[in-house]
């Protein structure tokens, strides 16, 4: 066991973020949820997950989530694909 504490922990700093809705967000999770992303949508990340962000139920670190894939996914049109 490390003395490290855990990542995902919450410490003090981010559950005080979270009650005033700044959600952070690791690059691992924006990988994940991309990945994710384009199995559910046939490989089109950054469409996919603008078509999510429109389902009016999302908790607010889901859209989080989603926004911050949009940051970070470069568009096929902007990649010159």
């Amino acid at each position: 066991m490390s003395d490290r504490p855990d990542a995902r922990q919450a410490t003090r700093w981010t559950a005080l973020l979270e009650t005033i809705g700044i959600h952070q967000i690791t690059a691992r999770e924006i990988q994940a949820e991309s990945f994710f992303l384009g199995g559910r949508h046939k490989g089109l990340v950054v469409p996919g997950a603008r078509l999510e962000l429109r389902a009016s139920d999302l908790p607010a670190r889901r859209k989080a989530l989603l926004r911050a894939v949009i940051r970070a996914t470069p568009d096929a049109q902007e990649a010159g694909q």
